[in-house]
């Protein structure tokens, strides 16, 4: 019988080959500690979930949901502006507030100024801005004029110009309410004199409360917003902008036509020059050394 010899089997890797392999991985596992250690990207630190940053009460604060936690992004600080008083106006986010301006004299022709942190870039901010306005125009108004630029002491502003009237009806459903307390009342008190001439009085007086809610809401008075709502890039974070408001607003008379609610209008709405020298003045909250230059 022949004798079949049988080669030795070879191992999968040898002991030099695993020595590299676990080489490689550890350099790879050091190399990600690594870059979690020392990679930042430019989020503030948080300490039992508060930002942490000099002037927080003054800060600019953009946001980004990353891994389900809100990381806060520094843009720029609100300061003062003269002849204005700033509130804090506390948003949906903690740390995260607008700054309205109001202006101390109250017969300004604005309503107010205000500045707050934009989430993306300026440019992307008011593509965004826009997009809202275009497929919300019964809630935010319309911008006839879409997305407009200019410079403004050194700085690329992207803005928008929105013009809103809607009806305040709100009179109305108050007016009816009180129509219709006064019929029940009325209704009870016949009711116990006479069936007959209550139900003839209730019937006239719903007929009566139908054409006076018709009538008053036809008659509502028309609240009128215009507003400038501007972006101007971050310097302290490329990623991220500042936005400004200027904000025009008014009740109109009860009762205006068509005609009568475009003479109202064009008494009360700024011109396009006279809203960008507000929004040069809002400016100044955040880059007053620019300005004083």
């Amino acid at each position: 019988k022949g004798y079949r010899k049988q080669e030795k089997k070879r191992p999968f890797l040898t002991k030099k080959e695993i020595i590299a392999l676990v080489a490689i991985v550890a350099a790879i596992g050091l190399g990600v500690l690594l870059f979690n250690l020392l990679y930042s990207d430019g989020s503030l630190k948080l300490v039992d979930g508060v930002p942490q940053t000099e002037n927080l009460e003054s800060s600019l604060l953009a946001t980004q949901s990353v891994n389900d936690e809100t990381h806060y992004y520094k843009v720029g600080e609100a300061g003062q502006i003269e002849g204005y008083t700033r509130e804090t106006v506390e948003g949906v986010i903690a740390y995260a507030p607008s700054y309205q301006y109001m202006p101390d004299d109250a017969e300004a022709p604005i309503d107010s100024l205000t500045v707050r942190a934009g989430n993306r870039t300026a440019a992307e901010m008011a593509t965004v801005m826009l997009s809202n306005y275009v497929y919300n125009s019964g809630i935010f108004g319309e911008v006839p004029n879409g997305i407009q630029e200019t410079d403004l002491d050194g700085r690329h502003v992207y803005y928008l110009i929105s013009n809103h009237e809607y009806q305040d009806d709100s009179s109305a459903t108050d007016d009816a309410a009180t129509d219709a307390t006064a019929t029940d009342d009325a209704a009870t008190s016949d009711t116990a004199t006479d069936a007959t001439t209550t139900d003839d009085a209730a019937t006239d007086d719903a007929a009566t409360d139908t054409t006076t809610a018709d009538t008053t809401a036809s008659e509502a008075a028309y609240i009128c917003t215009q507003e400038l709502t501007a972006f101007v890039q971050s310097d302290m974070n490329e990623n991220f902008s500042v936005c400004f408001e200027v904000t025009v607003q008014g009740t109109s008379e009860a009762g205006l036509d068509e005609e009568a609610l475009a003479a109202y209008t064009d008494s009360l709405y700024l011109t396009e020059e006279e809203l960008l020298n507000y929004l040069a003045q809002a400016v100044t909250a955040v880059y007053p050394a620019q300005d004083a230059q």
